[in-house]
């Protein structure tokens, strides 16, 4: 009776497009069930991997399947996905989508923040701890080495780290949305470095060190040996030097949607950043549905401004929802959208690409 009942289960699991534990390390590729329903690349926003309904499967375009995907990192041709409610990282081909899993380890759960070392090293932040510590400073960070598909833990029960970036020196600017400050971690001791930020006190001030104040500081990128910071409650993108003085890159403050300079544009929860080699930056705007593009002004790269989804050779037809994380291919003509479901029951687990025009 047990027997009957588990193959009843796992037809079961099989037919809403999930693996069980069991398959975790497994790559099933084109068998794996579900069908090619894979729509059309276009010549603007396209579904790279993924589809509306969530699951764990590895595979082709069309058969994979991810579960709230929430942030990317773009290496050698390859996107590698914060699969946050798998707690998995998952690597896409950015040619084909064909989709398979680098980590499903035990105590690696909820991961978020990802950011890529010179030498290949990929470090990802987590909201649990190995032992699935949870709360308010149970995040960690995570070494992962991608050719032994091994992750290890280098700073535990750190906070809430959701944004990472390697600056020159080789440290981790991480970005701790709950505590509402910025931090340099050492990438071999885990030793932790305030930077800027007052420790869980949520504001709006330039200054330096503690002075200064974040409301949920998101994303980080690194311009010119500064970090931008993606400053989700304030509305704005906030400059940080490595003194810990931090200015007003972007943003009036209230919410709101408008392009144009710097001082005068509005953003509504910004939270994903990208840079390119030349320097073009490109946020994430949540509440507006909508890729913006940060140069010497900021103006609408994609996205209609309404929810939902739709791929669209016209970049400003196309619509995402979940767009919390964003990465991009160093020559600045690709743009990948982790395009999840904002930890909401609701039909959005795909992996989006954008051909900037």
């Amino acid at each position: 009776m047990l027997k009957t009942a588990t193959v009843f289960l796992l037809a079961a699991l099989a037919a809403c497009g999930t693996t069980t534990a069991a398959d975790d390390d497994a790559n099933p590729g084109d068998d794996t069930p579900g069908g090619d329903d894979a729509p059309p690349l276009t010549n603007g926003v396209s579904t790279l991997s993924g589809h509306a309904e969530a699951g764990y499967v590895d595979g082709k375009r069309g058969v994979a399947r991810f579960n709230n995907p929430v942030n990317c990192a773009y290496r050698d041709g390859k996107v590698y996905v914060a699969d946050f409610d798998n707690g998995k990282i998952r690597v896409v081909d950015a040619a084909t989508g064909q989709t398979s899993t680098l980590i499903a380890t035990q105590g690696f759960q909820r991961p978020f923040g990802m950011a890529f070392a010179p030498d290949g090293t990929l470090f990802v932040s987590t909201d649990r701890g190995p032992q699935n510590e949870m709360g308010p400073m149970a995040g960690t960070i995570w070494r992962i080495d991608v050719a032994a598909r091994v992750a290890t833990p280098i700073a535990v029960g750190i906070g809430r780290p959701r944004g990472l970036a390697i600056l020159p020196n080789g440290k981790i600017a991480a970005s701790d949305y709950q505590n509402h400050v910025v931090s340099l971690v050492d990438p071999v001791s885990g030793a932790v470095q305030p930077l800027a930020g007052t420790w869980q006190t949520s504001g709006m001030v330039d200054a330096t060190g503690a002075a200064a104040m974040f409301n949920a500081p998101y994303d980080l990128a690194v311009k010119d040996g500064k970090l931008i910071v993606a400053d989700y409650g304030n509305h704005r993108l906030r400059e940080v030097s490595l003194d810990g003085s931090v200015r007003t890159l972007a943003g009036v403050g209230a919410a709101g949607f408008g392009d144009g300079a710097m001082t005068a544009a509005k953003f509504s929860h910004p939270q994903g950043l990208a840079i390119t080699s030349s320097g073009d930056l490109y946020v994430s705007d949540l509440e507006n549905f909508r890729i913006r593009k940060v140069t010497g002004d900021v103006a609408t790269s994609s996205g209609s401004g309404e929810g939902g989804y739709l791929d669209s050779d016209n970049l400003l037809e196309a619509q995402f929802f979940g767009l919390e994380g964003v990465c991009e291919n160093p020559d600045g003509s690709m743009l990948f959208v982790a395009d999840g479901g904002r930890g909401e029951s609701v039909p959005y687990n795909r992996i989006r690409s954008v051909k900037l025009q």
